[in-house]
Parts: C-alpha cells; structure tokens; sequence
C-alpha cells in the first residue's frame, strides 16, 4: 500500500508539473513575433528615418568642437538664442549630436537584428518555393486565379516545346484524361530579397564599423614640412613630408590638375613614398593619403639668433590673406620711366596704407599710397614729406584716380591699377624673442622684383621694413634674417575607413538585387490539356506581364490569342 500511495503521489506531482510547464507564459514568442513583423520593420525604419531628418534638421555639434567641452558649451549658448529652455534637454538627449550618440548607434545595431531576424524567418519558405515549388494546383485554381486565360487545344508535346524555347523549366504529368505542365521561369529571382536585406544590414554594419574604428584627419602643409598625423604620444606615429606640391591651371585659370608627392615616415623610418591626387591616393597601412586642396602662396623664413648662432624660428607659412598695393609708372619731364613697380606698403595709417619710395636716378623720395576714393574705388595719395604745401602745392602731393595721371613738381605718377599682394599676419610664433614682443603682429608681403624674383617684406609696428630676396641674409636688430624661397602648400586628408568595404559591397548588391528584381521577374504558369482547351493560371506577381508572356506562348502555339489578351490599339 505504501508503495503504490508513492506512486500515486509521484503521477500527481509530475502531472502538476507538467501542467503548470503548460501554463507558464513563453517570453521569447512575443519577442520574436515582433521581430518577425514586418508592419513593426517598417514602422521602426520610419522612425529611425525621422531621427535621421533630425539629425539634419537641428544644429549639430561642428565637428572640431565635440569632445571639448568648453567649446561645446560656448556652441550650446550660442543656439539658446534659438531653442531658449530646450536647449540642455535637447542637449542632454543628445539632439545635438545625433549620429554620435550612443542610443542612436544602439538603434541601428537593433535595426540589423531586426532584419536580420525577418531574413533568417523568412528563408526556409522561400528556399521552399524556391528549389521545391508546388507542382500542381487545386482544380478550382484555374477557375478563379486573378492571372489566368484560356487558348485553344493544343497537343503537350507542342505546348512543352513552346515553354522549354521561352527559357521556363517543365515538369508534365497526365491524370484523369489530362496533362497537366507546371512552367517555372528564373525560380532563383526570388532569392533576391535576400540579397536586398542582406545589403541593407550590410550598410549598417559599413556604418557602424566607420563610427566605431574609423579615423580621419587633414594636414594643410608646405612643401619640405613633415606633419604628424596622431598624437605625438601616439606609439604608431605617422608622419608625412610634403616633397612637391604641384598645381596646373589654364589659360583662364581654370584648374588642370593638382597632385603632391608625399613621403611618409612610421617611428622615424621611410615607409611609402609616392605621388597623391583626388582621385587617386596614396595609400599605406590601411590608411589612405588624399589630395583635398592646393595652395600657391607661400614662403619659407628662417631667423637666426646672431649672439648665439641658433636658429630661433623656422617656418614654412602660407600667405593665405591678401593687401592691397598699388601699380605705379613714375616718369620724367622727358617721359623717361624712372620706376615702373607694384609699391608694398609698409605704413598702415587710419585713412591710407603706403610708404616711402625713393625714385631712381633722382634725389626724390616720396610718400605713396592707397586711400579710399568710396566704397568702391581706391585712389593713390602722393606726397614730398621734404616740400612745403604753402610754398609749392605742385610738389606737395596730388590724389590720382586709378588709370589716371598726375604731375609732382617734375615727375609724373600714374596710378595703373591695385595689385592684390599675397601676406599673412603673425607669421613668427609670439614666444619668439627673435622678433620681439610685437611678433604676434608681423606682416609678410610676398611680391616681385621687376626681373620676377620673388621679394618678401617684413612688416611691423616700430621697426623698419626689410625687403628680403630669397636666399640673401638680412640682418637687423641682432638677427639674421633668411627668405629661403617660396613654397606651395597641399591639402591632405588622412582617412581609415574599413567600413567603406561593406559600403561598396553593399551598394553592388543592393542594385544587383533590385535589378533583378525587377527585371528577371520569377514566372510561374500551371497548365492544364484536355482534348477542348488549354488553361492556364499563374500567380499575380507584382512585376506583372502575365498578359505580355500569354501573348508570346500564344504565337509560339500558333493559336488565336484570347480578346481579353488582345492589345489594344
């Protein structure tokens, strides 16, 4: 008795176990019905879209600013001018950098799970319909299926022959007095939603591995300088030399072609060397060296510290602003040319900018400039500092209109036209003592001397100008300084992006699929023989041409096609 009240006891507890397994809720069918949905497909990729349009819509953190945060909060306080008291829960939601923002990279990771997950539930259906299709259909079928007609009898060889000839694979078999023939034509299209998908995740998965490990970087550069591209405490350090910018143009000045020769140096030692373009970049250790803009302008200086020998300042810059300077031709009372040149300016005064300018073969020295005529028009001032206005007016000075002529006591200056003069400000780092306090201050002026040599000229506040010809030292106020020639300066951008792979691979797929897609439809046609008819049914494919491929068989038969088939005319 005991024995048998144990085993009752044991049936119970496994049927109430049993029954209480039955009854405890499945967490993982909820979740993968909603994976599987495709209505919640398309709703989360709408959603997604409209973040994106945000993304674009609202201001985003520039580039340079993100990761400093002083700098981002001198941006934020710039946009509360137009966003006011949302503008730190925009930010705290990361509104501002939306396609940084963690829950916005999370998002996409769920979007390839999400797909991922609709592909792998809808690949055994389709790999059935595929490679194993229903042969036969229900005899209703042919009655009532949205694509169907009806053709005159024809004999089943015939009717096979037709089909084989039109590329569609055929499979017959006879039953109760008829022959039934299944027409299947490019079964392997289907497939290509698979490869539709598979693009899309692989697009994501090209974005993420861009944000996640992709690196970018730009040196704008002089020839002979090396530049580093990471952090100097970067053990992988790389560095690259600009060897030779080159920039061709035509005879408009319209760019021909622009490319730079680069060397590139890993910790210290030559790695690659070779020539870069836009279109073609020089390319070293995953990392990819493009040509992205092209400088003229430049110049080389060097100072030297003439107490101790050394080199305080050795720059390379580029003369990226520009003054104005005017054009003179200064003759004679003969009319012979005393001086015919492009005037740097070396006095900045609050209403003209010019300098002294002594005239060849005279004893003159005289005050020329620019001052504005109006906001439109220069004039060019002229003056004798050594005459008096009250006594000679004539020798004093005179303002000439541009493309004018004026006399000044015996000469004659004409203004033939302003002249924009390459230069840059604060060429010469402030710590510098070679160029004393006001170094932050210097102007460099690239010009040219009547035989095309280039001239750089040094402009600052309380020392006097120097003129410096390329590799002739000028010394001054106990240096020495070195115009070593001009230089060209190169644009390049430094970029790894293993991403780019999946993107490439992705966008061929993509429009290999939607190429089939849309042009190598699936056709499927059950046909059913007797002795007075010959029926046809297929499904409605979204491609359509069921009409258009009826028409065709029709005339392959050779049988009267059907007045709801006929064209109209």
């Amino acid at each position: 008795m005991p024995r048998a009240g144990h085993r009752r006891t044991v049936a119970t507890a496994n049927a109430a176990a049993t029954a209480s397994r039955r009854q405890a809720p499945d967490l993982f069918q909820p979740i993968w019905r909603l994976l599987t949905s495709v209505r919640f497909a398309v709703l989360y990729i709408s959603v997604l879209a409209g973040v994106g349009l945000m993304g674009v819509v609202i201001p985003q953190v520039p580039e340079p600013m993100r990761g400093n945060d002083a700098a981002i909060d001198a941006w934020l306080a710039h946009e509360r001018g137009t966003f006011g008291p949302f503008t730190d829960p925009m930010h705290r939601l990361g509104l501002f950098e939306v396609f940084h923002a963690r829950w916005f990279l999370f998002a996409l990771a769920f979007l390839v799970l999400n797909v991922t997950t609709c592909t792998v539930n809808r690949w055994s259906p389709t790999f059935r319909n595929v490679f194993n299709p229903p042969k036969r259909v229900p005899e209703p079928f042919f009655a009532h299926a949205h694509n169907r007609t009806t053709l005159a009898a024809v004999e089943p060889e015939h009717a096979e022959s037709a089909l084989r000839r039109l590329r569609f694979r055929v499979r017959r078999e006879t039953q109760g007095g008829a022959t039934y023939l299944f027409a299947d034509r490019y079964p392997w299209a289907q497939l290509a939603t698979f490869i539709s998908h598979l693009a899309l995740i692989l697009f994501i998965a090209g974005g993420l591995v861009t944000r996640l490990t992709g690196f970018s970087a730009e040196i704008f550069s002089g020839e002979g300088t090396t530049s580093p591209i990471f952090a100097v405490s970067n053990p992988n350090q790389l560095q690259v030399r600009i060897d030779d910018a080159v920039g061709a143009f035509g005879d408009k000045g319209n760019p021909l072609d622009f490319r730079t020769h680069l060397t590139i140096f890993k910790n210290g030692q030559q790695v690659a060397s070779g020539f870069t373009t836009v279109n073609d970049p020089l390319k070293y250790g995953g990392y990819r060296f493009h040509q992205v803009a092209y400088f003229p302008d430049g110049a080389a200086l060097r100072i030297r510290d003439l107490a101790t020998g050394n080199t305080v300042v050795h720059e390379t810059f580029p003369l990226q602003e520009t003054t104005a300077a005017p054009s003179v031709t200064i003759t004679d009372a003969s009319g012979n040319v005393l001086l015919n040149d492009v005037l740097p300016p070396t006095d900045f005064l609050s209403a003209a900018s010019g300098g002294l300018v002594s005239v060849p073969g005279t004893d003159r020295v005289l005050w020329i400039g620019l001052t504005a005529k109006d906001q439109q028009a220069w004039q060019l001032a002229v003056f004798d500092p050594k005459s008096s206005p009250a006594t000679s007016p004539q020798d004093a000075q005179a303002r000439i209109d541009e493309g004018a002529s004026a006399p000044v006591g015996a000469l004659t200056v004409r203004f033939d036209r302003v002249v924009s003069l390459p230069s840059a400000v604060g060429i010469v780092p402030s710590g510098a003592q070679a160029a004393g306090p006001d170094a932050d201050k210097l102007l460099a002026e690239l010009s040219h001397a009547s035989d095309g040599r280039p001239l750089l000229q040094l402009v600052g506040p309380g020392r006097p100008a120097l003129l410096l010809a390329p590799d002739q030292p000028v010394q001054a106020g106990g240096y020495e300084y070195t115009f070593e020639g001009t230089r060209e300066f190169a644009g390049i951008a430094v970029k790894r992006d293993h991403g780019a792979t999946f993107i490439w691979v992705a966008t061929a797929m993509l429009l290999g699929g939607l190429a089939i897609t849309f042009y190598v439809p699936r056709r499927r046609l059950w046909l059913k023989l007797t002795g007075e008819a010959t029926h046809v049914a297929a499904l409605a494919e979204k491609s359509g041409g069921f009409e258009r491929d009826m028409r065709i068989l029709a005339r392959r038969l050779g049988v009267q096609i059907p007045p709801e088939l006929q064209e109209e005319p």
